[in-house]
């Protein structure tokens, strides 16, 4: 009898310790797998936010350029070649609003225009954070202030020239005696008064009509789109043939944007070019001399 209870009481013995081996095994297997799978979701949220425009990542670069959930757009609103106005005023379309308006879709955001009423106004403009991305010429005014994507599109640089004076070519304007007209601080201006050697540069306010009318000035120098206007408003004005150079047009980024959100800019500006964004715009606006810049 003490015999067979020996040997229950071994067998008991046995069968907790299978049962106790049984248990340590499910249980590591448990935290391993539990383990791996943690692995695996960590693997795939990093592979996830090093994707751009990956679930992370795209709303990480849209609030570094528009911070505030809204991208702010500016640009010259008295330039017809970014901006189309009805006559009362109202800005309805152009450029700088439709490509503004992808950006801003690209991004998950809304969008909002901010119209400076000349190039004066939009270039003191820069390093205020009145904005997100600016539209307008790159000049050497702003460079210093401002991250650019890549050319959005070229427009020529052309004269007109007043009632009664002949030139053969825009190489012909510059001479002694010849006042040439501009605005202050678009592109033709910061372009002439670095170039020009023999010419006088003048900025009578008041408009390219007025100052060829007045005699204030001989020729008026601008885009191609706002010296056809002057010719023809004015009666006897001609557009003096070729450009004199060729205006490139950005997107800009206020300076010390991350280099993420400078390739994020170029990504979607190289898109609008070639998805034909740009070329509807300006084909929309009827503009003169303004081609899109190639990729």
């Amino acid at each position: 009898m003490a015999s067979g209870r020996s040997g229950t009481s071994i067998c008991c013995r046995k069968n907790k310790a299978i049962s106790r081996g049984v248990s340590v095994l499910t249980k590591k297997t448990y935290l391993q797998e539990g383990f791996i799978r943690r692995i695996l979701l960590l693997a795939i949220v990093l592979i996830a936010i090093s994707i751009p425009g990956g679930v992370s990542a795209q709303p990480v670069i849209s609030s570094e350029i528009a911070p505030l959930g809204k991208l702010r757009v500016a640009t010259n609103g008295g330039n017809p070649q970014l901006v189309t106005r009805t006559p009362d005023g109202k800005m309805v379309g152009g450029v700088a609003l439709d490509v503004g308006q992808f950006v801003a879709a690209k991004l998950g955001v809304s969008f909002e225009a901010v119209a400076y009423a000349n190039a004066d106004a939009y270039t003191q403009s820069f390093g205020k954070a009145e904005w997100d991305i600016a539209i307008g010429p790159r000049t050497p005014l702003v460079a210093e202030k401002a991250e650019f994507s890549p050319d959005l599109m070229l427009s020529d640089l052309m004269y007109v020239a007043a009632p009664g004076r002949e030139f053969a070519d825009a190489g012909q304007v510059d001479r002694p005696g010849v006042k040439i007209g501009v605005g202050r601080n678009p592109g033709a201006d910061q372009f002439l008064i670095r170039t020009l050697k023999s010419a006088e540069l003048v900025r009578p306010g008041g408009g390219g009509v007025e100052a060829l009318r007045s005699g204030k000035a001989d020729v008026w120098a601008a885009n191609a789109t706002n010296v056809q206007g002057v010719a023809d408003a004015l009666p006897g004005a001609k557009v003096v043939p070729r450009a004199f150079t060729t205006e490139r047009y950005t997107v800009a980024l206020p300076k010390g944007r991350s280099s993420a959100a400078q390739a994020k800019l170029a990504e979607i500006v190289n898109e609008a070019k070639r998805t034909g964004i740009v070329q509807k715009a300006i084909d929309e606006a009827s503009l003169r001399g303004v081609q899109v810049a190639p990729n």
